[in-house]
């Protein structure tokens, strides 16, 4: 497989389909080929896909292919809450995409139930979903080809700044699938957490998720997602409640920048 180099991955930010309705990029979704955040089988992938910076190798197996993020995926990324409504709406559209993961490599293949919820307030950020609380591990074999509502979880999950992995690897040479089509409680989960969701409240989320934790890796999603969305609230939060923090997270970004521009 190809080294893992994040930066070299396409992204087709040249694809302006800042025009396209919502209903329209969903459609796309079925055009998504090959790895993506959310829906890489080899590697856990991390980042803000609705900005152009690169996206980070957080684990998995070395030489795994670098993700592509669909310009479909990165548009709907970008419309926020806006476009929540339609992607909760499409978590049970069960049409194929073009990508099909678990063929090969693979010594175990489960699809389970994992979600990361909104609140923070639990020791562990992942939980399972279901009346009964009990993880869920249903093997099947062969590869499973993604649908179009795995997809819409993913997309939801950079929206929110949660992990919500449709496609995950597990160590080791292990598969997981959360598919909102397998299980459907991880449709009610997301409902419960973020419908309704309006850009006040949505700005609320991020900015607690920024003020939790003590170390970058911890606030610096949300700071990502904050600085795209709010660009107003993050300038003021700069000199206010959360400046040591934005401080932290510009200054990493900055030695990582001078980092890749000097390794290229």
């Amino acid at each position: 497989m190809a080294l893992f180099l994040l930066a070299a991955a396409p992204s087709h930010g040249a694809d302006d389909l800042s025009t396209l309705p919502v209903d329209k990029l969903i459609d796309a979704l079925t055009e998504i080929d090959s790895q993506a955040p959310g829906l890489h089988p080899t590697a856990w992938v991390t980042g803000f896909i609705g900005d152009d910076k690169p996206l980070d190798f957080a684990g998995g197996v070395l030489g795994s292919h670098a993700p592509i993020v669909p310009p479909q995926m990165r548009e709907l990324a970008r419309r926020g809450p806006s476009a929540l409504p339609a992607l909760i709406n499409h978590l049970n559209d069960a049409r194929p995409t073009k990508l099909t993961v678990g063929a090969g490599f693979f010594m175990f293949r489960y699809f389970s139930n994992e979600y990361d919820p909104k609140s923070r307030s639990r020791n562990r950020s992942m939980i399972v979903a279901g009346p009964d609380k009990n993880s869920m591990r249903k093997p099947f074999t062969g590869g499973y080809t993604v649908k179009v509502g795995d997809v819409c979880y993913a997309i939801i999950g950079q929206i929110v700044n949660r992990q919500l992995w449709a496609v995950r690897y597990q160590p080791s040479a292990g598969l997981i699938i959360n598919s909102p089509i397998e299980v459907p409680a991880l449709i009610d989960e997301v409902k419960q957490d973020w419908a309704g969701l309006d850009p006040d409240a949505h700005k609320a989320s991020l900015i607690a998720d920024a003020q939790s934790g003590t170390i970058p890796w911890t606030f610096a999603p949300a700071l990502a997602r904050l600085r795209f969305y709010y660009p107003d609230a993050y300038a003021q939060l700069k000199t206010g409640a959360l400046a040591k923090r934005i401080t932290a997270f510009e200054s990493d970004e900055a030695t990582q920048a001078h980092g890749a521009k000097g390794s290229g």
